[in-house]
């Protein structure tokens, strides 16, 4: 077997594909015991296996003196670190470049290394910058895949965002999860395989101990009697019939389906407890245009979003609200932003980020610049917490402010009817900038907006987006 627990966590057809993952989870879940167990399976069974560290708490004695105490792999694995000792008593912090060359040297050596372990990727991105740290996972990722015959793991702690750990997961084959839970008297902790590029997996939470020997132990969960399950959306007692969603936990028949619809905006990582209460938010929602153009590369795709970041974070309608005032939420190639003050935020941050834009695009190649699509609206939310404990949003108000937003070419700024109609109301200056669309475009489930455009000289696109101008 290629991972701990590969029986009980993979239930695809055929064998376990040899892959390289991401090996995701919060401080205390696990990460370190079960990339030991992984390598000391390795080792027992003829593997050659590589450690690279980039701890600076952990030395090469202190890894060594781990695997002498195993009963199945007395023998360490080859062991490098970011921190090259150049004399005793001193070191000196290896550049990615270097790291990455003697990786390379160590796999020349030995043509047998069969499993990887590099030990954490946080520790990087404390480090470097998030492009050079995804420059360097790609090509390590090319070096070891060139191999043909190498299994590796990735770690990488759960209080990392969870954009970075969706971006550095994109660029490898998969995601393992872990998770720890205090109950009472006992710290559980659980494993899933989340994805796997190259099977079809249903993720299911295996349950492990670590034993005095360190070695990992996997237990089934077939004990929970009916009064203690807890729909895992609502979290109240399960008492009745029981559905599940592709994640094995358990939720009440309503619910399940307000969780796909979580998972749709949020995607597959999204995490139940909604909390009690509704709030009322005003909403930017915006993505890149043209991000997924083939011709792009995964650097400059990645690039793009790194400098959208950075200008929406220099913009004074974001970065001077307080952060208990809004909340931010990462799509991918873009981002959702809800303002719980001021219905002006919206767009005035929309107004300064094509301000800036303009200043930017002007001193950018053609394959650097970058043309946005933006949706605003206002309506009421839930607010929900995802894995990483981080708050996120679900409901009338964000999924409009989507809506709004799909319907728009390059450099739109489109509105909802509430929110357009409240700024008119409110200033002369919003109503010489904001002008309607349309009165009935219908979009999903039947529903017809009245749609509005907020465009002047330097911001905003006077055009009738294309997909309205099509049924016109």
């Amino acid at each position: 077997m290629f991972i701990p627990g590969q029986k009980q966590l993979f239930s695809g057809p055929g064998e376990f594909p040899k892959c390289i993952m991401l090996l995701a989870g919060t401080s205390g879940s696990g990460k370190t015991a079960y990339s030991m167990q992984f390598l000391r399976e390795g080792i027992s069974a003829g593997d050659h296996c590589l450690y690279i560290n980039c701890s600076q708490a952990l030395t090469q004695e202190r890894f060594n003196s781990y695997f002498a105490k195993s009963k199945t792999a007395a023998k360490a694995p080859a062991f490098i670190s970011l921190f090259a000792v150049q004399k005793p008593g001193a070191s000196q912090s290896r550049s990615l470049s270097g790291l990455l060359e003697c990786i390379t040297s160590s796999l020349q050596t030995d043509e047998s290394t069969r499993r990887v372990v590099l030990d954490s990727l946080t520790d990087l991105i404390a480090r470097f910058s998030n492009e050079e740290v995804q420059k360097f996972v790609a090509q390590l990722y090319d070096l070891l895949k060139a191999k043909n015959n190498v299994v590796a793991l990735f770690t990488i702690t759960g209080s990392s965002s969870a954009q970075t750990t969706d971006t550095l997961g994109s660029l490898i084959d998969g995601i393992i999860q872990l998770r720890m839970e205090d109950s009472g008297d006992e710290t559980q902790r659980s494993v899933r395989l989340f994805s796997l590029k190259m099977a079809h997996t249903v993720p299911k939470w295996i349950r492990f101990r670590i034993k005095e020997d360190g070695d990992l132990e996997f237990v089934h969960d077939n004990n929970l009697s009916r009064t203690d399950l807890v729909c895992k959306l609502c979290n109240g007692p399960i008492i009745g019939p029981i559905a599940n969603a592709e994640s094995e936990s358990p939720f009440h028949p309503h619910c399940l389906d307000t969780y796909h619809k979580l998972g749709d905006i949020y995607g597959s990582h999204i995490l139940y407890a909604l909390q009690p209460g509704v709030v009322n938010a005003n909403f930017f929602f915006i993505d890149i245009v043209g991000l997924s153009d083939p011709l792009l590369s995964v650097e400059k795709q990645i690039k793009k979003i790194e400098d959208l970041n950075a200008i929406i974070g220099s913009c004074d309608a974001f970065n001077k609200v307080p952060k208990d005032k809004k909340i931010v939420l990462p799509t991918g190639d873009g981002m959702a932003v809800g303002f719980l003050i001021n219905p002006e935020l919206p767009l005035q941050l929309s107004i300064q980020l094509h301000r800036k834009l303009n200043a930017f695009n002007a001193k950018a190649t053609s394959d650097k610049a970058i043309g946005v699509r933006i949706g605003l609206s206002s309506g009421p939310v839930f607010v929900v917490s995802d894995v990483n404990n981080n708050q996120n949003v679900w409901g009338p108000g964000i999924i409009l402010a989507r809506r709004i937003m799909d319907l728009g070419d390059n450099r739109h700024i489109l509105l909802a009817d509430n929110i357009a109609e409240a700024l008119m109301n409110l200033k002369d200056e919003y109503r010489e900038v904001i002008r309607p669309i349309t009165t009935g475009y219908k979009v999903k489930h039947g529903q017809l907006l009245k749609l509005y455009s907020a465009y002047s000289q330097d911001f905003g696109n006077p055009a009738i987006p294309s997909r309205i101008s099509e049924l016109s």
